[in-house]
């Protein structure tokens, strides 16, 4: 059953650099390039840690 009143866009009326991110984004899934969340969590902190060091070596850290 359709309904009538679902209005479904056109694929022209997105913008086209967000339909290329969305398409890449599958093929990474399909090609297994996906971290779990946690693992996503555990490189996000490695790199604020990082930068934060790297702030700290340069005398830019207010809050380190």
């Amino acid at each position: 059953m359709v309904d009538e009143k679902v209005n479904i866009q056109n694929a022209t009326e997105f913008e086209p650099s967000l339909l290329r991110m969305l398409d890449r984004g599958i093929d990474d899934v399909e090609a297994g390039r996906t971290l779990t969340h946690e693992d996503a969590m555990k490189e996000v902190r490695r790199l604020r840690e990082k930068r934060r060091e790297e702030r700290v070596l340069k005398g830019d850290v207010v809050n380190a």
